[in-house]
């Protein structure tokens, strides 16, 4: 079973768009979601419209979310992420995740491909393509 982590932004997508190919992720039994109450708390204040909360929150419900943040540590090839992305790699690398999916061209888009700590970094199309493969 693929461990998956998600970032905020890629929740966001899949509750503006349920009928999406991304949402397709939640029905899959050979994969696990996974996020983080950072990712969550993200994702609520970019998904705050009524229409779209409930939606969010159930997507939300079936995700395995850590208990807490990590602590900061020093990261193997470090991609050097800002502030404000840096907890959602080493949540992903803690959760044991294999993949974490990003819309997040900006911050990630210089290690999408990449593997970190055993974390490959992609774009959810990339993932999902690889699933139908």
């Amino acid at each position: 079973m693929e461990r998956v982590f998600l970032d905020a932004n890629v929740l966001v997508s899949a509750a503006l768009k349920p009928e999406s190919q991304l949402g397709t992720l939640w029905a899959r039994a050979d994969v696990r979601l996974l996020a983080s109450p950072y990712v969550l708390a993200e994702a609520r204040r970019n998904c705050a419209a009524p229409e779209f909360a409930v939606q969010l929150e159930a997507l939300i419900a079936p995700l395995v979310v850590l208990p807490t943040e990590p602590a900061d540590f020093a990261i193997e090839g470090d991609p050097g992420l800002p502030d404000k992305d840096r907890p959602i790699l080493l949540a992903a690398i803690v959760a044991g995740s294999d993949w974490l999916l990003t819309g997040d061209m900006r911050h990630f888009g210089g290690c999408l491909g990449t593997r970190v700590h055993g974390v490959q970094i992609a774009l959810p199309d990339e993932f999902l393509r690889r699933l139908q493969a």
